[in-house]
């Protein structure tokens, strides 16, 4: 699913450049334009559709190249004086021992390592969070927003920056860091892409399709036959979906 919006927009874009390079298809359905100016308004219809599948394909890398390096921010954990207080009777020399492990109670730490202390404080402790001290996971839901509360209040998330102060984050692919230059291919892509370029160029390659759109209405209004269209329009108009004796009951029931 994470992918389905640049699958969809190069899907769309093969084909109507399929269609811009056969110039068949319903993409040319050309009956209400005026005889003369058909050819014309194909030629104008295939140079357009051209520039609309350049600008789809562009959007999906765009879409692609975000999704893969900025859509997962990086972040860590750090428990809070609140726990160092309140759980002062289970800290010995800065460190907590859970399950055999020793976890230090100050500086960064990741989900597991947060969890261990939380769970530890917890086991010592369960009037503190809750009666439901079972759960294998204090970050997990634990049925009160009462609880929640609790255990929230030991802990904080702290986003990961870079020396400018900018969020850091790593490649769905790869686990590349955007704050790291490695020489690596996602590093060069990190390096020349940040994440406001794509979003600035996302925005103009969608600002440009609505232009396409809109320039290919323009075509088609300004070469339509109107004479033609309005018989098409009588026509359609006049045809019955079903027959009106198809409801003529009280006939049927007479014979």
């Amino acid at each position: 699913m994470t992918y389905l919006f640049p699958i969809l927009l190069v899907a769309m874009g093969a084909y109507v450049l399929y269609g811009a390079i056969t110039g068949k298809g319903r993409l040319f359905s050309l009956d209400n334009i005026k005889d003369e100016e058909k050819d014309r308004v194909k030629k104008l219809l295939r140079i357009l559709y051209v520039a609309l599948a350049v600008i789809m394909f562009l959007t999906a890398v765009v879409s692609f190249g975000q999704t893969v390096l900025y859509s997962t921010p990086l972040s860590h954990y750090e428990a809070t004086e609140q726990y160092s207080t309140d759980f002062a009777d289970i800290i010995k020399d800065g460190v907590v021992t859970y399950e055999g492990k020793d976890y230090e109670v100050a500086g960064e730490h990741d989900v597991s390592e947060m969890n261990a202390l939380l769970m530890a404080a917890n086991a010592a402790h369960p009037d503190a969070f809750t009666s439901e001290s079972s759960s294998a996971s204090m970050f997990s839901c634990l049925g009160t927003s009462d609880s929640q509360n609790k255990v929230a209040q030991y802990y904080k998330e702290v986003k990961v920056l870079d020396a400018n102060g900018e969020q850091v984050y790593s490649s769905t692919f790869g686990g590349a860091r955007s704050d790291v230059s490695d020489g690596s291919f996602l590093s060069k892509l990190y390096g020349a892409f940040s994440n406001t370029l794509l979003r600035v160029l996302s925005y103009v390659f969608m600002g440009l399709a609505v232009v396409g759109v809109v320039s290919l209405f323009l075509i088609i209004r300004k070469f339509t036959d109107k004479e033609k269209e309005a018989k098409a329009r009588t026509y359609s108009s006049g045809q019955p979906s079903m027959p009106s004796s198809a409801f003529n009951f009280d006939e049927d029931e007479k014979k």
